[in-house]
Order: C-alpha cells, then structure tokens, then sequence
C-alpha cells in the first residue's frame, strides 16, 4: 500500500490523490477525443473538466458527511478539511449535474454529449477505484477468512492486519470491462441516450451486488447508503433504455 507518496512539512501527496487526479486526466483525454471524432469542439471537454472536479469533490464530501453525521457532529472541521472520507455517489450525482449544465449553456444535445463521456467516465471511475485500494482508505469488504480473494492492508490510512475482500478492485476490474463494452458499443449508430443510459444500469447492478460484502452502515431495508442509490441507478438506467429503444422502434 502506498498512502503517502510524499510528505514535506505541511504539504502531503497520497496515492489515493496521485490516482484521482490520473482518474479524471483519463478520463478528458478520452472525452475530448471522442468529441473530436464526433465532430463537436474539443474545448467542450476542458468546460466539463473545469465543472467536474470541483462539484464531483464537493458532492462525495457532502455524501459522506450525511453517511457518517454521528462522526462528522464529533469533528465537524476536521471531517471538512480532511482529504480522505469521500462517497462517490455523491460525487457522481454533483458532476452529472454540473455536467448537464455546461452542455446546456453550450446548446449542445445532453443525451449526445452524455453518450461521448459515457466510456470515460467508466474509465475514470476504474482508475478511480484502484486510488482507494492504491491508498488502503478503507473501503475494505467484511473478512475473507481463508479465501484467496482475501488480502490485508497492513500499511493502508485505516490498517487491516486481517484478510478481507478487495471490493475497491473488484469494482475497479467491472468498471474496466463496462468501459471495454461501452467502447466496443460507441462504434453502432445507436439512438442518443441510450449508451450513456446503458453505463448508469450496469453501474448500479456493480456496485448494488459488491455493497453485500463491503462493511458500510446500514441505513433502510438492510441496505446500505450506496445499495438505495445504486437501485435508484440502475432503475433510472433501464427506464431511460426502454423509453429510448421503444422511442428508436417507433419512429423507424
């Protein structure tokens, strides 16, 4: 594990900064890419760029803070100013948000531009997730006993001398295929909507499945935080795929 790559007197530089930061560069060098290939302005991807990261930052802190509020009462300035404590959901959420706004200000297609940064997307949430298994934050599953799955995070910023399941790499590795799959689909002339859509579906079933043996807090039904948004992910996903195919049927 490498928590802490770096570390002069007040300034610190961690693994897990290191790969988000390496996350989202990926993830604008495909985006505007693809933009190019698509015929659109590149420039497009350094506004979206520019609105992603601090809304996506924003948003996992504000997550996390309503995930851990017993703990976040204790130390509310600590938990603020801290690098670490992060919910991705939440960021996903901001930076889907911020992200719809910038293409609108452009008049651009939101459904058009959604299905370009679809695989990048998936791509930076994969190298995203081997940030937290690079860093040891935490995001461990329950106890792996004598699995070969199971690994410890001795020198991790929340340490386990005890074997558990990896589940940051187990989401980073379907993160990788999704984004093979999106990639491989971006080539069919398929109707707006439906590739960005189909990311959001296969994302929540990823992450509703690996929350059963992740150790998070229980919030409702049995179910963690991230399994409710999951859900409401993957619904929102194979709505929007349906709407959008029988949409496509009709009008041909």
């Amino acid at each position: 594990m490498y928590p802490i790559i770096f570390q002069y007197k007040a300034l610190t530089i961690g693994g897990y900064g290191i790969m988000l930061g390496l996350a989202f560069y990926m993830a604008f060098l495909l985006t505007e890419r693809e933009l190019k290939l698509k015929g659109f302005n590149p420039e497009l991807a350094y506004k979206l760029l520019l609105a992603v990261i601090p809304s996506a930052i924003l948003g996992a802190k504000l997550f996390h803070i309503i995930d851990y509020f017993d703990e976040f009462l204790q130390d509310p300035l600590g938990m603020l100013i801290s690098g670490s404590g992060l919910t991705v959901y939440g960021g996903y959420i901001a930076a889907i948000l911020a992200s719809i706004i910038v293409i609108k200000k452009n008049k651009l297609s939101v459904p058009q531009i959604c299905d370009i940064a679809a695989a990048p997307v998936a791509l930076g949430y994969a190298i995203g997730r081997l940030g937290c298994h690079v860093a040891g934050d935490g995001c461990y599953g329950i106890l792996a006993g004598t699995s070969f799955l199971g690994m410890s995070y001795p020198n991790g910023l929340a340490p386990s001398s005890e074997a558990v399941y990896p589940t940051s790499l187990f989401e980073s590795f379907m993160s990788f295929v999704i984004f093979a799959v999106l990639m491989r689909l971006r080539k069919r002339d398929l109707p707006h909507g439906l590739l960005f859509s189909l990311y959001i579906l296969l994302n929540g079933i990823t992450r509703f499945f690996v929350e059963f043996i992740r150790v998070n807090p229980k919030v409702a039904l049995g179910l963690t935080q991230a399994q409710i948004i999951a859900m409401l992910f993957f619904l929102t996903g194979a709505l929007a795929v349906f709407l959008i195919m029988r949409a496509s049927k009709n009008r041909a």
